[in-house]
């Protein structure tokens, strides 16, 4: 499955609304719930509420960084979003710390 970094948080927003409904799948750092899609878009609500907030107060993130990572943003069917420790000079990215996606995709991330 390919994935499109979102580097604008407001676009994060167009992309939650494009849920669609069924069962879902939060995941943070290995730990699962199962989730309808009004709580995984209210889950990636709180995910670029945090983020946004990360951008605001720490001045040494560049401009145009991405935490967000989705599978077709016109139909979303997975997310990933990775957290500070992901930023710096590596030659792999580390695990995303949050993923959502539909429950049909689990074992595939």
């Amino acid at each position: 499955m390919r994935f499109y970094g979102i580097p604008s948080e407001d676009r994060i927003y167009e992309i939650v609304e494009g849920i669609e409904e069924g069962q879902w799948v939060y995941e943070e750092n290995g730990k699962k719930e199962e989730l309808d899609a009004q709580k995984a878009r209210e889950k990636l609500l709180e995910l670029t509420a945090m983020v946004k907030k990360w951008k605001e107060e720490t001045r040494s993130i560049p401009a145009g960084t991405t935490f967000f990572f989705v599978s077709t943003p016109d139909n979303p069917q997975a997310i990933k979003v990775y957290d500070l420790s992901s930023l710096g000079c590596s030659s792999s990215l580390s695990p995303a710390r949050w993923k959502v996606y539909k429950k049909e995709l689990e074992g595939q991330l």
